[in-house]
Formats: C-alpha cells, sequence, structure tokens
C-alpha cells in the first residue's frame, strides 16, 4: 500500500483554503486600505482621523477575536461561523455606500466617528469569521510538515487580494472619483464575502473528531491565553508572536498610507504597472522561498529575511531624491524597494506564524487565537498609526489639513523598528528546529500506525469475508 505522504493535503481542503484565504483578505484589503483612502480622500487629510480608525478597529477586532476563538473551541465547530460570517462581512462592507462624503467643516468629526463605528461593526463580523474561525480551521487542518507553506500561501493573498482590488476597482476611487463611484466600489466588494461564504457551505468541512470542549467558563476560555501561567508554560509560542508584532508594526507604519504616498508625494499617477511588477514578483518570490523553508528549515530564513526588509525600506526613502527630477528612477528604485519590502512582510508572516502553529497544544487552537490578535493585530495597529502620526506631524508643522504631505521617512521609521525583530528571531531559531523535528517524528509515526491500521482492518475484513463464504459452503453441503 502506498504511504500516504507526509505534509500532503487534499484538494478540496486547499481549495477551502484558498477561496476563504482569498476571500477574506480582499474584506481586509478594503478596510485596511481603503477605507483609510476613503477617510483621507473624501472625510478628512488630517491623519488623528485614519489613526482613530485604525486603533479602535484593531480593539474590536482583538476583543472580538478572542470571543470568536473561545466560541470555535466551545462548540467544536468552524465552518458555521466562517461561512456565515463572511454572508454578513459583505453586507457590512455594502453599508458603507450610505455614507455621505465632502462634509462640511462642522460636519467632519461627526462623519469621522460614524466611519470609525462602522469599520469597528465590519472588524467584528470578519474577526470572528477569519481571524478566529478560519484560524483555527488553518491550525485544524495543517501540521508542522506543510504549516510554512500553508501560512505564506495564506501570506500572499493579501497581495492576490490587492492585485484583484486594485487591478478592477481602483478606479472607482482616485480622486476625481464621484460619490456613485464610491457607491459602486463597497456594493461590488461587498457582495463578494458574501457571495464567497454561501459556497463555502457546500465546499468546505470541519476536520473529523473535532468536538466541543465546554469544560471551563466562557470568561475562563476568553482569557485563557492572556493568562500569565498559559504564557509562562508556552513561552516559546508568544516569542513567535513577539516576531510578527515587530514586523507588523513596521507595516503599519506606512500601510495605511501607502496610495497616497506613490500617488501624491512621489507624484507617480501611472503606478499601476510598477504596483504590479512589485505584486507579482513578491507573491511568486514568497511562495518559492516557503517551499525552500519547508524543505530545508526555517532557521536558516530568519536574519537574511529582515535585513532585505531593511534594506528594501531604505531604498524606497531614496526615491524622495528622483521626485520631479527623473521619473524613471523614481519608478525603478519604488519597484526595488517595494519587492523587498512587501515580500519580506509575507515571509515574516510564514515564517513566525508557522512556527507559532508548532507550538499551539493540541486541543486548544481556537484559545490561542486571540493571543495572536493581539501581539499581531492589535499592537502594531496601535503602535504603528501613532508613530505614523508624530512622522506625518512633525515633517507638516503649519500646514493646513487639506494640503498635508505624507513624507517618506515613514519608511525610515519602518526600518528602525525592524531592527528590533533580531531578538525574537534568534531565541526561535535557536529553539524552533527541535520542536519542528519532533512534531515531524510525531506526524510520520501517526501516518504510519493509520497505514498499517488501514492494512490490518482489510485483513480483518478478508477474513471475515472468508469465513462467510465456508461458512455458506458447510451450510449447503449439511443441506
Amino acid at each position: 500500500m502506498k504511504e500516504k505522504k507526509v505534509g500532503a493535503l487534499g484538494g478540496k481542503v486547499w481549495t477551502s483554503i484558498l477561496l476563504f484565504g482569498l476571500i477574506g483578505q480582499i474584506a481586509w484589503v478594503v478596510e485596511n486600505m481603503y477605507f483609510s483612502r476613503f477617510m483621507q480622500n473624501e472625510i478628512t487629510r488630517a491623519p488623528y482621523a485614519t489613526t482613530l480608525m485604525v486603533v479602535f478597529s484593531a480593539i474590536f477586532a482583538t476583543v472580538s477575536t478572542l470571543i470568536g476563538g473561545a466560541l470555535c473551541d466551545r462548540t467544536g465547530k468552524r465552518k458555521l461561523f466562517i461561512c456565515w460570517g463572511y454572508v454578513i462581512w459583505g453586507f457590512t462592507i455594502m453599508m458603507f455606500a450610505l455614507v455621505p462624503m465632502k462634509p462640511s467643516a462642522d460636519k467632519v468629526l461627526p462623519m469621522v466617528i460614524l466611519v470609525v463605528v462602522m469599520d469597528c461593526v465590519m472588524s467584528v463580523i470578519g474577526s470572528v469569521s477569519n481571524d478566529a474561525s478560519f484560524n483555527t480551521w488553518i491550525t485544524d487542518i495543517s501540521n508542522t510538515a506543510n504549516r510554512a507553506r500553508v501560512d505564506t500561501v495564506l501570506a500572499v493573498m493579501p497581495l492576490v487580494a490587492l492585485a484583484v482590488v486594485f487591478g478592477g476597482f481602483d478606479s472607482l476611487t482616485n480622486e476625481s472619483a464621484t460619490t456613485s463611484d464610491w457607491k459602486k466600489f463597497f456594493l461590488i466588494l461587498g457582495i463578494i464575502p458574501t457571495v464567497g461564504g454561501i459556497l463555502g457551505l457546500f465546499i468546505m468541512k470541519d476536520k473529523e473528531g473535532i468536538t466541543a470542549d465546554k469544560n471551563n467558563t466562557f470568561w475562563s476560555d476568553f482569557t485563557y491565553s492572556l493568562k500569565p501561567s498559559v504564557i509562562k508554560n508556552n513561552k516559546m509560542l508568544y516569542v513567535c508572536l513577539a516576531g510578527n508584532m515587530v514586523s507588523a508594526v513596521a507595516y503599519q507604519v506606512y500601510v495605511n498610507y501607502l496610495f497616497n504616498i506613490v500617488e501624491g508625494t512621489l507624484k507617480i499617477k501611472n503606478y499601476i504597472i510598477p504596483v504590479g511588477i512589485i505584486m507579482v514578483v513578491a507573491a511568486i518570490g514568497s511562495v518559492i522561498i516557503s517551499a525552500l523553508m519547508d524543505k530545508y528549515g526555517k532557521k536558516h530564513f530568519y536574519y537574511p529575511t529582515i535585513i532585505a526588509g531593511i534594506v528594501g525600506c531604505i531604498i524606497i526613502w531614496c526615491a524622495k531624491f528622483f521626485v520631479d527630477k527623473n521619473e524613471t528612477a523614481e519608478v525603478t528604485i519604488l519597484i526595488v524597494g517595494g519587492i523587498l519590502v512587501i515580500g519580506v512582510s509575507l515571509v515574516m508572516a510564514g515564517l513566525f506564524t508557522a512556527s507559532y502553529r508548532d507550538y499551539i497544544p493540541k486541543g486548544k487552537e481556537g484559545l490561542f487565537q486571540g493571543c495572536r490578535m493581539v501581539m499581531y493585530v492589535l499592537v502594531p495597529m496601535i503602535i504603528g498609526p501613532i508613530a505614523a502620526q508624530i512622522i506625518i506631524t512633525s515633517a507638516n508643522r503649519g500646514v493646513n489639513d487639506s494640503e498635508i504631505v505624507y513624507p517618506m521617512e515613514l519608511f525610515l521609521g519602518a526600518a528602525v523598528i525592524m531592527l528590533f525583530a533580531f531578538i525574537p528571531a534568534k531565541i526561535v531559531r535557536d529553539n524552533q528546529p527541535n520542536q519542528h523535528e519532533k512534531l515531524l517524528n510525531e506526524l510520520k509515526r501517526f501516518i504510519q500506525i493509520a497505514s498499517l491500521y488501514k492494512i490490518h482492518k482489510m485483513l480483518t475484513m478478508r477474513s471475515q469475508l472468508v469465513n462467510v463464504i465456508l461458512n455458506c459452503i458447510m451450510y449447503y453441503m449439511l443441506c
């Protein structure tokens, strides 16, 4: 009998990974990048508005993931929360089509509050369905032999989603867009998660053997991953998350202003081709690197990845010296630096998230999604935007809100923050290979035992069949 390949996943599993990974990230691209652009272009360019939106969204998303993760383990269900969550998620995006735009000065603050509240509602639904439930499902169906590949593929999904949204619908959101253009944008992008959730009801399956766990109170499950005793007993898990956290903080310094940096600060109007090149090359490169990580071990990739991210940020910063002087050089610098910066953000997620999953205790997959959100979303989405606001305010002293320019020094700030990633990288690099080898050996033994059990079951069935035939022959002879 052919032995099952270690780390192999079936076609239906990969279909569900790609479907929900992509559609979920399309919704998050709208939330993380286009809501910021919507706020900056249609409500106010003042950085406080974007900071408020990002910070409150992170808080609500984190609390919702803690709740969703607890519900996943207490009910033993993932598919239910994923599919129906995506359906509702789409409707929350469509609601943005109703927001009044270009408010008068006395109505700017109320409109900022309205957009922030609506963003929080959208984040709650998305976090329960995607960050909590879908990530718990990913932990269920993956193992140490394929997690670097699975997590890097998932890390590429935001880039693919950005390509879909940017290539297909960005023209509806530029500076010259009318109110009806933004309405079309939100309506179309809201339909996608809703349709995806409906399709998932027929495609996705929960992993067999997942049972409801109600041994503890809901509050105990809700706070489980934040308890000091749990952190102490699973410290390597939190070190892995710390590495991802530093990378995410650096990313949050510039990502909310990325479109307006390219279009406004660098004054590159025809940016579709360079941005497309960045996304394609970064996506392909990160997938290739993820395969190498699974083959040769993740420990060889931590330091080079961090260095590449820092260098990429510095290269993009250098583009400022060519604005209005040499657009060809400016675009070339943007492409080279962009490939490094975006590619590194994808590989870092694959490195540290895959390592973090290796340390999750069996049966606690849902409970540990909350701490991931605290360290990967909440902290970065508070520290990153605040750091960005300090940099933007410093570069625009005495400038009216309508004339604010988002400076290239945001990338220098991100480079400085990336330096701190070396600390968790050193710890994980020294300890993770032993855990990987341990889990890999356990997986191989499990597959071998499962294969032997199938052979034994087959032989037993054949033996029983022979006995039935012999009994029938004896009965016939006696008659």
